[in-house]
This record gives structure tokens, C-alpha cells and sequence, in this order.
């Protein structure tokens, strides 16, 4: 039987310790294999240097060895620190650019998950595209946690899952129970609003849609409770209204871990803002798992 992966992006700052210890965590209830993964600096050697820069070049090849080397050893450390807590950790030192090589990484090692830290950017700045993290979420095949804050001992315990009644939501349902704690709540949320063009409808509208949205909740909670959820987890659907992102926004605040599914879009269309996983990567107070 081959052993699942994780695999969780190193760079030794703040919030990398962070995904780290949500790494361990979740590897720990999955049973699954930690990669600690270190992307270095990209090392082209310099090219058609006139003789006058040779000084400078050596200068430039001994420095970038010595920066490889340490942090080759503090991986090594790092993997040295985490043996013996349960888990199988090995470690993988990459060249490239982090988004990049931790999605090819993951996808050469058939990891199911790749674990980010985030520099927990508020207001105007995080409304920037450019952050590893949202970087490494459009381009992964697999699903990707983003981890905010200080890991939960044993599981997630508040977790609320996003849901459109899709296949993606299935999975992103199926992935959170994956990572809930003994006795945690799980919220399964369907956020809905009053289309654009609401202005000239009945005064009654309102009500018919909140309605329909409920109908549609009753009909999805009998159809994922036909499977139970692992003993001990208390499981709510519910319908609220609001966009969906504004609503997951939120609720993040009272949660340690919001789940929403991908669409999976590829090409031009995945480099486009407005997606709920994007803005829920951006905008939640906790962590986020965009679940494939």
C-alpha cells in the first residue's frame, strides 16, 4: 500500500514554522508522510562575462554556495526536530520559484496536499495578487492549505465548509472531515443572495428565493448524511444569505479551518480574480483548504 504525502513549503520565516506544525498536524490524523520542501535560489550561472567581472562572479558562486549549504543544513535540522512525533518525515531541497516547483513537487510525488504559511497581509495589501500562497493555489493540481495562525492540538474543531451542492463541494465536505478533531462542529454553509436584476421584482421574491434555498439545503443535508461523518463530529447545514465569499468571510472569524472546493479552471482563466476560493484565501481570518 503506498503512503500517502503531504508536502509543505519551508522557507524558515514566521509563517512557514506555522504551515509547518499544520502539516504535522494533519499528517498526524491522515497517517501520512511529511515532505518538508525547501525551494533555493534559482542558481544560473552567469553568462558571457566580460573578464573584468570574473572577481565579481566568484564572489557571486561562493556566496550562493555557502546560502545553499545553510539552508540545506537547517532543513536537516528541521526533519531532525520533527522525527519521532508520530510521523514519517523526509525533506526535499528544490531550485526554482516556489509556486511553481511546490505544485510540480507534489505532483511528481502524488502528494495529496501541500501545506503554505501565509505573511497574514490585511486591508489594502492583501487585496495584491502576488503572495506564494495564492500563487501556489491556482496552480496546483492538488489541494492546498493555506495555514493562519497557530496549529489546533488534534484536529480542527470549527470547521465550516462551503458548499454550491457541487461535486467539488462533495469533496471539500469529505477532505474537512479528513481533518476535524474528535467532537468537532462542522458547518456546512450555503451562501445566497438576490440576483442583479432583483430591483423590479415582486416585493415577495425575497421570500420565495429564501425558500428555494432552504429547500435546496434540506434536500442536500439528507443527501451527505446518508454517510455518516466520523464519530463524534456534529455536522449542521445550513442555508445564509449573502454572497457566498462574504458569507465564508465571515465566518471564518469563529473558525480554525474554512473548506471551500476548486473548479478546477485551467489555462487564462485560473489567472482571473472573483472565484469564492480565491477570495476566501485572501479574506479569511483562519486557515483555508481549497480542496481538489
Amino acid at each position: 500500500m503506498s503512503t500517502e504525502r503531504i508536502v509543505v513549503g519551508v522557507d524558515f520565516s514566521s509563517g512557514s514554522e506555522r504551515a509547518v506544525e499544520h502539516a504535522l498536524s494533519v499528517a498526524r490524523r491522515r497517517g501520512a508522510e511529511l515532505v518538508l520542501a525547501h525551494v533555493g535560489v534559482i542558481a544560473e550561472e552567469p553568462q558571457d562575462l566580460p573578464p573584468s567581472m570574473k572577481d565579481t562572479a566568484d564572489t557571486w558562486r561562493s556566496l550562493l554556495g555557502a546560502r545553499l549549504a545553510e539552508d540545506r543544513a537547517a532543513l536537516g535540522e528541521l526533519r531532525a526536530r520533527l522525527t519521532g512525533q508520530g510521523v514519517e518525515v523526509s525533506q526535499l531541497f528544490l531550485d526554482g520559484f516556489a509556486d511553481t516547483a511546490l505544485a510540480g513537487a507534489a505532483r511528481e510525488l502524488g502528494a495529496s496536499l501541500i501545506v503554505v504559511g501565509t505573511h497574514g497581509r490585511t486591508g489594502f495589501k492583501r487585496l495584491l495578487l502576488g503572495s506564494v500562497a495564492e500563487k501556489t493555489v491556482r496552480g496546483a493540481d492538488t489541494s492546498v492549505l493555506v495555514a493562519r495562525g497557530e496549529a489546533p492540538k488534534g484536529g480542527y474543531h470549527r470547521i465550516v465548509v462551503g458548499t454550491d451542492f457541487s461535486d467539488q463541494a462533495t469533496k471539500a465536505l469529505a477532505q474537512a472531515y479528513q481533518c476535524a478533531a474528535p467532537e468537532a462542529d462542522v458547518r456546512v454553509v450555503h451562501g445566497w443572495n438576490m440576483p442583479y436584476a432583483s430591483a423590479d421584482l415582486p416585493g415577495d421574491f425575497l421570500a420565495q428565493l429564501r425558500d428555494a434555498a432552504e429547500l435546496s439545503v434540506n434536500q442536500y443535508r439528507e443527501e451527505i448524511l446518508r454517510d455518516p461523518p466520523p464519530a463524534g463530529v456534529r455536522v449542521r447545514v445550513e442555508a445564509m444569505y449573502g454572497s457566498p465569499a462574504a458569507v465564508l468571510d465571515d465566518m471564518s472569524g469563529a473558525a480554525d479551518l474554512v473548506v471551500v472546493g476548486s473548479h478546477g479552471r485551467r489555462g487564462v482563466r485560473r489567472f482571473l480574480l472573483g472565484s469564492v476560493a480565491e477570495a476566501t484565501v485572501r479574506h479569511a481570518r483562519c486557515t483555508v483548504l481549497i480542496a481538489r
